[in-house]
């Protein structure tokens, strides 16, 4: 998956997958011993690495991510289009009201819809205040070194092999523009078992200041290289 120059919102996470014979048909728990975890992660952060366009969703239980302009996302939901383009509608909060706005980010130009009167006005928003679910998911799977596959579940009707990991706070700056280094939070990867694509990746706990203890991030791919053309707003 090509990388979004200097991408990062908010959210910094995780082929041929086994040895012959692991696509058995296994589910929920069970011994995946004879998965290797390390280099299930690699070969999938190598596939990711080629995919040029993807879908991505955003979303929050327990809190939010500070992003652009001061404004808590709880939900977000977009596209990214080669190394540097990347449209996303926004559910945040701000000021204690909810609203909606929208991003796109062109090269040498960037754009932010006003949730009052939807109109689109000309921003120069730095992408290190967003998220970067392409740079997030492939650095952090190539510097995750234990992990583990602990089930096989279906995301979306993909057959997926589930790994778990533990990581420092500090390493997720790629999702979390704020995140703060010192705290060990769960991270969970869905990875594709035929195809090795990435369906998912949770961070369950605290990863910036006044997060809540509880809070958990999703991030949902897919759509990968279907046509995408992302243009500056009318």
């Amino acid at each position: 998956m090509r990388r979004l120059t200097s991408l990062a919102l908010g959210c910094a996470l995780l082929g041929a997958l086994v040895v012959a014979g692991c696509s058995g048909d296994d589910s929920g728990g069970g011994d995946f011993s004879d998965v290797d975890a390390g280099d299930l992660l690699e070969r999938s952060a190598a596939k990711m690495e080629e995919v040029d366009t993807f879908h991505f969703v955003v979303e929050h239980e327990n809190g939010s991510t500070q992003i652009v302009a001061g404004l808590g996302m709880t939900r977000a939901e977009g596209d990214v289009q080669g190394t540097d383009r990347m449209q996303l509608e926004v559910d945040a909060r701000f000021a204690g009201t909810n609203i909606k706005s929208g991003i796109v980010i062109l090269p040498g130009e960037s754009y932010l819809q006003n949730p009052l009167t939807g109109n689109w006005m000309s921003q120069d928003i730095d992408i290190s205040q967003l998220f970067d679910p392409a740079t997030g998911v492939t650095g952090l799977m190539r510097e995750v070194t234990d992990a583990d596959v602990i089930a096989r579940e279906e995301v979306d009707g993909v057959d997926s092999y589930v790994l778990e990991t533990q990581v420092d706070s500090g390493n997720l700056k790629a999702f979390v523009g704020n995140a703060e280094a010192g705290t060990e939070v769960t991270a969970r990867v869905w990875i594709g078992v035929d195809d090795l694509l990435v369906r998912r990746v949770e961070i369950d706990g605290p990863v910036a200041p006044n997060d809540a203890e509880d809070i958990v991030r999703r991030l949902s791919l897919s759509a990968f290289g279907e046509p995408v053309e992302i243009t500056a707003p009318s």
